[in-house]
């Protein structure tokens, strides 16, 4: 009996140290299970900035407000500006020889190119969009012509990429968009992202 009570203490220890490792190991897990819940709310929430900076893009495009980025101006200027007519691009183009983009308008930047890793090094010839506190949205607009166009359409096909960061050097999310307009498209801003208008729409990696 002795013998049976002087094992007692040594068993609650052992038994107390094993519930302590689990629960250990269970509020590990949880913390863990909090922190993936975060990161995936960030990526989304970094991917519908992006998505929404490509629609800020789209209205920059479409609505001519009467400044200086729907007007081509005279030989003396060389600010960067959004074409109308291929005469027009080819002065824009000429502006922008020195760099590649300048306030988000961009010459043809060759192939398509699904990494972030191009347009990190053009942050500062990006145009900067609204976002959410604490993110910061970007984007830049290749203005591409056609080769061929029908009557009334528009001589351009426009590349899109958007970029949203969680702040400095933080989670990021890139996409980018081929968008052309439609003959009858309404001199107003988009109430949403346009999925069905996008050419195409796809994710960029990092």
């Amino acid at each position: 009996m002795k013998t049976q009570r002087g094992l007692a203490l040594p068993m609650v220890v052992v038994l107390s140290c094993l519930c302590s490792v689990l629960l250990l190991a269970q509020w590990r897990n949880l913390a863990m299970a909090q922190a993936l819940g975060h990161s995936a709310g960030l990526r989304w929430q970094l991917k519908q900035s992006a998505l929404d900076t490509l629609r800020l893009a789209v209205d920059d495009i479409r609505l001519d407000t009467g400044d200086r980025r729907h007007q081509m101006g005279n030989s003396s200027d060389s600010h960067a500006f959004f074409p109308s007519t291929k005469q027009e691009w080819q002065v824009l183009q000429s502006r922008l020889t020195p760099n590649e983009c300048q306030t988000g308008i961009c010459r043809p930047l060759g192939s398509d190119n699904t990494t972030l890793a191009p347009w990190l090094r053009r942050l500062d010839q990006a145009q900067k969009a609204p976002s959410p506190s604490g993110q910061s949205a970007r984007y830049w607009v290749e203005i591409l012509p056609l080769p061929t166009a029908n009557l009334g359409d528009s001589v351009f096909i426009y590349r899109i990429t958007a970029l949203a960061q969680n702040g400095e050097g933080g989670a990021q999310s890139g996409w980018q968009a081929l968008w052309q307009p439609k003959p009858n498209d309404a001199s107003q801003p988009l109430p949403a992202l346009p999925t069905v208008d996008w050419v195409r729409l796809l994710p960029l990696s990092p």
